[in-house]
């Protein structure tokens, strides 16, 4: 053998093998290669291998228009449509068949074509173009005939609003439907808009700065008709008078302490009133006010009354003390029509008739001495008397009020920093709010010109339903101790059940078959059902 230049390349001594013939050893290209330049017998360099391709080189501009950047083993997932991946993937072909075997394969034409155009239709993408099972044309087990991928790679092009599933255009996404949040809000729950029963409120005062009905958590009714206060029980339809003041005197308002046994009852007379529900007694009667006693409100915690007074004062009362008296509050400026204390018990809200809100620090206003405290926020938003106040049962500190005819808002506050949230502008005087106990809700009572009950969602505040029937301003509302009911008393001398916060179909039921065919017996005709 030679080489390419240069002396013939030694050869290495084998051992013969054992047939005495010698063989030559084979020597690798690589090695040939080192030998034939010449350089020597030491031991070859490391290889060093030659690229199979040039590399790739990097892109400097954008990706071509049309294509959106992704990686060939990553698919897009905002282009893929999941559903009919999962279809797609769940359907597997059927083994082979014969054509008796398989009911799909016997069907009429007509049924395959029904078949084939339904797929396209709900499956847009879909073509007759994609792979065929051996199960029958349209098989139920064989996949769908679809000329798109599982996994999508590349943006796609949206022949179709969003909002729509399907090609067909009717099966529509509600949450995808342009401005419809609120609808579909609406009608989650069904409100009923007719009263559940009807009782009749002879003499009731017509005076938008009174509070003249009360719900016990013991499920007793307390209404007072002029100088009368009658208790009605929800579970018994039983109707009693409690009291009946002097000739000359009014009730002027009533509301119900915490353990459902005593109610309080202010007058004309000026005087604030103790009575025991149990026994028909009077208590105590408490007086400080120089005028009458419009609104009244129990402490949760401290169980003290405030009254509120055409004085312009807010007393606070402990009737189990010597000195009944602990506190004065001073800072309103005409008379007081709204009292209102937070669940908690740590703040009272006031309303006058200067269209003030305070608010009122419970440390400050329970000290042990009769003293006079300050309100620690006054708030002066309103155009107009403030007598709807409501602590909101979800929030700690929000809390809703309402003004009168001049105002016709309805304020939503921070009670804690004494911001306001939101104002919304309802038409018309707002006479008392309620918020749900159950719902998202607060239920709202006007005056001219509807007289309606307007149910609110929160925070939207939006109007799902009005509640007519009164033929007057709607002038107070109380709420029934389980949450589901409210009851409206108006200047229609009537008052109204409203079965709006129900807690769905199971208790609608309930109280369906609790109140069929119940009567109220009359009572000295101060009140009965019509």
């Amino acid at each position: 053998m030679s080489s390419f230049g240069g002396a013939p390349p030694p050869t290495r001594a084998h051992s013969p093998p054992r047939n005495g013939t010698t063989t030559p050893t084979p020597r690798s290209p690589a090695a040939k290669r080192y030998k034939s330049d010449g350089v020597g017998d030491g031991p070859a360099p490391p290889r060093v291998r030659t690229p199979t391709r040039s590399p790739r080189r990097s892109s400097q501009g954008s990706p071509a228009p049309g294509r959106s950047p992704s990686d060939r083993f990553i698919p897009n997932r905002t282009s893929m449509d999941f559903d009919e991946a999962n279809h797609a993937l769940s359907v597997v072909a059927s083994p082979q068949r014969k054509k008796g075997d398989d009911p799909a394969a016997n069907a009429r034409p007509v049924e395959v074509e029904f078949r084939r155009a339904m797929r396209s239709a709900l499956l847009p993408r879909s073509s007759g173009g994609g792979r065929r099972s051996s199960g029958g044309a349209d098989s139920p087990r064989s996949p769908p005939h679809s000329a798109s991928k599982i996994f999508r790679f590349g943006a796609e092009v949206q022949n179709r609003p969003d909002r729509f599933r399907s090609a067909l255009e009717v099966i529509a996404d509600p949450r995808q439907e342009p401005g419809n949040d609120a609808r579909t809000a609406a009608l989650a729950r069904p409100v009923p808009t007719k009263p559940s029963r009807i009782l009749d409120a002879p003499d009731i005062v017509d005076d938008y700065y009174l509070n003249l009905l009360s719900w016990s958590s013991s499920n007793v009714l307390a209404v007072a008709l002029a100088n009368n206060v009658y208790l009605w029980n929800a579970a018994t339809n039983e109707v009693s008078e409690l009291l009946q003041l002097e000739q000359g005197d009014c009730v002027t308002s009533v509301s119900w302490a915490p353990g459902g046994s005593h109610l309080c009852v202010g007058t004309d007379s000026a005087a604030v009133q103790l009575w025991d529900a149990s026994r028909m007694a009077l208590v105590r009667s408490m007086r400080g006010h120089t005028a009458r006693v419009g609104s009244l409100a129990w402490n949760p915690v401290s169980r003290c009354v405030n009254s509120g007074s055409r004085d312009a004062l807010v007393l606070q009362h402990d009737a189990r003390a010597r000195q009944h008296r602990t506190a004065t509050l001073v800072g309103h400026q005409q008379e007081v029509c709204g009292l209102s204390w937070s669940a908690d018990g740590a703040t009272l809200a006031s309303g006058g008739n200067e269209n003030y809100l305070c608010l009122w620090d419970a440390a400050r206003s329970g000290q042990a001495q009769p003293s006079e405290c300050a309100p620690r926020a006054i708030m002066r938003q309103h155009q107009a008397a403030v007598k709807a106040l409501s602590w909101c049962p979800m929030h700690r500190n929000l809390l809703a009020s309402g003004g009168g005819t001049a105002d016709r808002t309805i304020k939503f506050w921070n009670a804690h920093t004494g911001a306001m949230l939101h104002s919304v502008d309802t038409g018309s005087q707002v006479c008392a709010l309620l918020w749900s106990r159950h719902h998202k809700e607060i239920v709202s009572s006007h005056g001219f010109s509807q007289n309606q009950l307007c149910l609110w969602r929160y925070p939207s505040m939006t109007k799902l339903c009005e509640l007519t029937g009164h033929t007057a301003r709607v002038l107070h509302l109380a709420q029934s101790p389980d949450g589901e009911t409210v009851v409206s008393a108006a200047a229609d001398e009537t008052l109204r059940f409203w079965s709006i916060f129900g807690g769905g179909p199971t208790s609608a039921a309930r109280r369906k078959g609790r109140m069929r065919d119940m009567r109220l017996s009359s009572v000295g005709g101060e009140m009965s059902i019509r």
